[in-house]
């Protein structure tokens, strides 16, 4: 026989058991009252009745859970300063499972009668210490609401130890509470020990000039500690794209007389550095990239760029040489030239350049001073009168840019004005001022309203002493949507779009994300550039799809001119940040 008798039997009583198991399941439903917020939500979180699956629960294990649920409830507003809660509960059969309601009143709470939170130890009359024991959380009458009290001591012990305190802790820290007189008080005092100051900075690299790297270091040995200071180092360090690796590990049980010793460990990255990219866009039609960087020419940290772009409208071949100068993880010195063709409708431009820029950072801003000489040939019609100018351009930018997330912000704004000048043998010396804000703001949970304006004017006697490259055009993805790509500006005696010495644009959009990644948007937007002060505005207005791509945000527009309603409706397409 293969089994025996005892063998029959235990087999026979493990199937009984698994088929009569479906029948025992428990079907239960959980109703709380008389408290809502975070106080039913920590005490659901602390009910054991609701975190087992009930379908594999007994009726006795059942029963047993909901007996301690009183002793969980009351652990569970306890956080809260509720010390002294009447709890009801309840039990019983419903449609063939189980009904358990918890009807609670969680009574008055415990409230503070004293508040007493010290310094002591060197950091005793620390400034930053004593903001925040001045703006401790909890104050005499206020609820013993545990969560404040943690809150408190967390962010005092973090300042301290962020600042320099190594050593601090808490002696004593106590929290108590007395439920039958319904009072709590809380003492509360940081010994903040002696405060370290930074020692030697070790750099393990072989591959840039150890003084030139020295200066990436924002702080000196004899410096006091400061967490702040470290992330600078590393954030300075990986932003210069020389490294593929940064660890910045200070040391403090290595500390000689309080000076605590930084070690870097640094892995370069490749030398050199290709990128490919193809697109395409209404205003570009299809276009590519080519980029290849030197990211090291030498030990002193000099670096080599270029790129050529190429596109139906714009094609270009640029090139930059970059030294570090004062703050090198900032402040570069950028010798630069390139060559550059655009083809817009009638008009041709053909630009070379060489020039020298200096760029200074300081987030949120950024400066960007320049010289150029320029050669441009352009002309306005195929077959036309080419005009030649040699022009040496003055210039300075300033950028501010302050956004919540790089790639779909939405809070966020962008501000930039240009400021350029010309003198030339060939025409009459100008200036030129282009101002562009760009305003993100949230509406709702998933909806934004971005704004956009640009105004420019230009000093000059007459147009014609602009290159064609200097003249402001409207029109476009970026532009007045609803009208081509520079289809917008004054004309020749022969109806050629000439551009304008003056240009206004302004653009309201509101956009909402409907599903998933998945939007809307509304906008009107209107502008025009002129050869006078006279306003001639082209306004349109249009929807658009969004889809938030990995990339950036994929916009697909139609818009129709309001001046002109028999115009077709144009469909525009463009992706990357409103930033």
């Amino acid at each position: 026989m293969l089994f025996s008798g005892r063998w029959r039997a235990q087999a026979a009583a493990v199937l009984f058991w698994v088929w009569i198991a479906p029948a025992s399941a428990v079907t239960l439903s959980v109703e709380i009252a008389g408290i809502d917020g975070d106080l039913e939500r920590n005490v659901r979180a602390s009910l054991g009745i609701l975190q087992e699956d009930a379908a594999r629960m007994s009726e006795s294990r059942l029963r047993r859970l909901h007996l301690q649920a009183q002793a969980e409830i009351e652990q569970a507003l306890r956080p809260f300063g509720f010390y002294a809660p009447r709890i009801e509960t309840e039990l019983a059969p419903r449609d063939g499972g189980w009904l358990a309601r918890y009807r609670i009143d969680p009574g008055v709470p415990v409230r503070l009668s004293e508040v007493a939170v010290a310094l002591a130890g060197d950091g005793e009359n620390d400034p930053d210490l004593r903001a925040i024991v001045t703006g401790f959380p909890l104050q005499v009458g206020d609820v013993a609401d545990h969560r404040r009290y943690e809150e408190g001591k967390t962010r005092l012990r973090r300042r301290a130890l962020s600042t320099g305190y190594l050593d601090a802790a808490f002696d004593p820290a106590e929290l108590r509470v007395d439920p039958a007189a319904g009072t709590a008080v809380v003492r509360l005092t940081l010994n903040t020990g002696p405060r370290y100051t930074f020692g030697p900075v070790r750099l393990e690299q072989d591959i840039l000039n150890p003084a030139f790297l020295a200066r990436f270091v924002p702080f000196a040995p004899g410096d006091f500690y400061n967490v702040r200071a470290l992330l600078d180092l590393q954030y300075a360090l990986d932003d210069t794209e020389y490294f593929s690796r940064v660890e910045v590990v200070p040391h403090p049980e290595q500390a000689v007389d309080g000076a605590v010793p930084v070690d870097v460990a640094l892995d370069p990255s490749p030398r050199h550095k290709y990128t490919f990219g193809i697109g395409y866009g209404t205003d570009t039609g299809p276009r590519g990239t080519l980029g290849w960087d030197n990211r090291r020419v030498n030990s002193l940290g000099h670096r080599w760029r270029s790129q050529l772009k190429l596109a139906q409208v714009d094609a270009s071949a640029q090139f930059s040489y970059l030294i570090p100068i004062d703050d090198p993880a900032t402040d570069s010195l950028d010798l630069n030239g390139g060559l550059r063709e655009t083809n817009v409708e009638d008009r041709t431009s053909r630009i070379t350049s060489v020039g020298i820029a200096r760029n200074d950072r300081d987030p949120p801003w950024r400066r960007n001073l320049r010289l150029n000489l320029e050669h441009e040939r352009f002309e306005l019609a195929d077959g036309g009168e080419e005009d030649q100018v040699l022009s040496l351009l003055p210039g300075a930018t300033w950028t501010y840019l302050r956004a919540d997330d790089p790639v779909y912000p939405r809070d966020g704004l962008r501000w930039n004005l240009d400021l350029l000048g010309s003198v030339s043998a060939d025409t009459s010396p100008f200036g030129q001022a282009l101002m562009d804000t760009r305003w993100i703001h949230p509406a709702g949970s998933r909806g934004r309203w971005i704004l956009r304006q640009q105004t420019g004017a230009t000093l000059a006697s007459q147009l014609s002493d602009l290159p064609l490259s200097k003249r402001f055009f409207a029109g476009g993805d970026n532009s007045v949507r609803g009208y081509a790509f520079q289809e917008l500006g004054s004309r020749n005696a022969q109806g050629e779009i000439q551009g304008g010495r003056y240009l206004v644009t302004a653009s309201a959009e509101f956009e909402q994300m409907l599903w998933r990644q998945w939007g809307a948007a509304v906008f009107v937007d209107t502008g025009n550039a002129f050869e006078d002060s006279a306003l001639d505005l082209k306004t349109a207005a249009g929807l658009g799809l969004r889809w938030r791509s990995p990339v950036g945000l994929l916009k697909l527009d139609v818009a129709q001119p309001i001046d002109d309603p028999q115009a077709d409706w144009r469909l525009h397409l463009s992706l990357g940040s409103e930033l």
